[in-house]
């Protein structure tokens, strides 16, 4: 799956909740919108050999590597108490994991 950078951390999380905690997810430089053809075409062509590997490599080995891809980011947000929802965040360490054994 391709995402910006910016989104990784939601990628991963849906990603586990929907069984699939060791999809490839391919960062992009975030943003992508309001770059010209240019820019684009680099941002492409930095990730087109790791694209073209995960297409190519068992399904196994991907879960093995792409696994922890973004879930320090993910398990920092969940332990400090930021919450997302579309696209705002909010912080509230009451949100946080173990807020109730403090």
């Amino acid at each position: 799956m391709l995402c910006t950078d910016e989104f990784g951390p939601l990628a991963r999380a849906e990603s586990e909740v929907l069984g699939m905690g060791g999809l490839p997810l391919v960062p992009i430089p975030h943003p992508l919108a309001g770059n010209d053809d240019a820019l684009v075409a680099a941002k492409a062509a930095a990730v087109a050999a790791e694209v073209l590997d995960c297409l190519t490599t068992p399904a196994e080995v991907l879960a093995e590597r792409y696994a922890p891809r973004f879930r320090q980011l993910t398990e920092r947000r969940l332990d400090g108490g930021a919450v997302c929802v579309d696209d705002v965040c909010a912080y509230d360490p009451a949100f946080g994991r173990g807020a109730g054994q403090r």
